[in-house]
Formats: structure tokens, sequence, C-alpha cells
């Protein structure tokens, strides 16, 4: 069963190109991987720094995957220099 990853994240003022810089290797790596189907970035049009990751992958094995590759275990924990609040993170069974 596929699965949807939705990361809710609210950038620090100033800080969104610099998020966005961060971010490209991570989207980069992740998109090469096995069971990735989507993994793309959204900024809100009101320019309020609210930041939407969304992610699809064939299964909860593949998310499972994703969360241990080395470039996640790196990445992620740099994200939060950039964020005003820790991020909200939802996870969905595509029905």
């Amino acid at each position: 069963m596929q699965v949807s990853v939705i990361v809710e994240e609210n950038v620090k003022e100033g800080q969104l190109g610099a998020f966005v810089d961060y971010m490209r290797e991570l989207i980069s790596c992740t998109k090469e991987e096995d069971g990735c189907i989507a993994y793309d970035l959204y900024e809100a049009k009101d320019g309020s720094g609210e930041i939407v990751l969304v992610e699809v992958w064939e299964s909860q094995e593949a998310l499972d995957a994703h969360m241990q590759t080395e470039h996640f275990l790196r990445l992620v924990p740099g994200t939060e220099a950039f964020l005003a609040s820790p991020p909200n993170i939802k996870i969905f069974n595509i029905l």
C-alpha cells in the first residue's frame, strides 16, 4: 500500500532561500531512492514562510528505508536551524 507523508514547516523570516538551498541535496538524493514516487517542496503563495513537503512512497517499507539513509540522517536534523517551530508531520495510507 502506498504511503504519503505531509510535513508542514514554518521557516524563520528571512531564511526561506537558505532553507530551500539546504533542502536541495535531500530532495535530489531522496528522489533517487527505490520506492520514492514523489518528494516535493511547496511554498505558501501568501509569503508567510509556510512550507509543505509532500512525499509519496510505494510502501511503508520504502519510507522506513528512507529514514535510515545517510542523507536523511545527516541532513534532516539540520533543518531545525531554519524553522520557527517544530514541523507538523502527518503520515497517510493512500486509499
